[in-house]
């Protein structure tokens, strides 16, 4: 019998594949190179950590907005309500009308670029999947660690533009859903002041005018004036010119 040791013909499958890969320059390898490598690497996940926080802050502040915007709208139904249902009388009641759908049209726009911009889900921005599942292969595994850091890093710093577009996005979606809030309770506060001058009827309630009218039209209200040789009479709210018969002088009897 030839005894022969089984794994004295064979070969380390390791070592032929860390063969094939190329080797790296001398400069990956250098420990100065590593740290660089590594400083950098930090950074970028530093800024990583700190655009998820703005995120964050900002989905915060969004459901914060919409949630007051809300309230607000709740509020402003029933001023509105008290605004539309009172006599206001020409010009004030499209003045009234104008500032409560200008109010409502703020509110609800607010609402709906707050949702569409800020709040509206969206897929997380990492490292690509199809590069994740390179990392078992030998061509990661053999590789220096330099190579793998860089290769790491470039897909953090994609990440982190999508993350900073986004971003901006969703600020410039607050700044316009503020302005819109804003407009909002200017015209609320504006319908609520004339609300209040008109409660207080100094605005919107018609003046009686005393208004002299001959004797045909003299059929209105207790303080109508008529004219010369016609007293109003009153009969059920409403004044009826009667007319005084007219004496006759001292030469017109004899």
């Amino acid at each position: 019998m030839n005894d022969e040791d089984p794994q004295a013909g064979s070969a380390d499958p390791v070592p032929e594949i860390a063969k094939s890969v190329p080797s790296p320059p001398a400069q990956l390898l250098d420990p100065k190179t590593e740290a660089t490598v590594d400083a950098l690497l930090e950074t970028v996940r530093h800024l990583l950590d700190e655009e998820n926080s703005r995120d964050q802050s900002f989905n915060t502040r969004g459901v914060g907005l919409a949630g007051f915007v809300g309230i607000v709208v709740s509020l402003s139904t029933t001023l509105g309500h008290d605004a539309l249902a009172a006599d206001w009388g020409a010009p004030w009641k499209g003045i009234a009308v104008g500032l409560f759908a200008g109010a409502l049209a703020s509110l609800v726009g607010s609402v709906v670029v707050v949702v569409l911009r800020v709040l509206r889900p969206r897929e997380a921005a990492s490292l690509g999947i199809a590069e994740v599942e390179k990392y078992p292969l030998p061509e990661y595994i053999y590789a220096p660690k330099v190579m793998n850091q860089g290769s790491t890093m470039r897909g953090l710093i994609d990440a982190l533009v999508i993350e900073r577009s986004r971003a901006g996005s969703k600020a410039t979606g607050l700044h316009w859903g503020y302005r819109l809030l804003l407009v909002g309770l200017a015209c609320i506060s504006i319908l609520g002041f004339l609300l209040g001058l008109h409660d207080a009827k100094l605005i919107g309630v018609p003046h009686a005018r005393r208004a002299i009218r001959p004797a045909a039209a003299c059929t209105r209200t207790v303080g109508a004036e008529c004219s010369a040789g016609h007293r109003p009479r009153v009969s059920r709210g409403r004044a009826i010119s009667v007319r005084q018969p007219k004496r006759r002088s001292s030469r017109e009897g004899r």
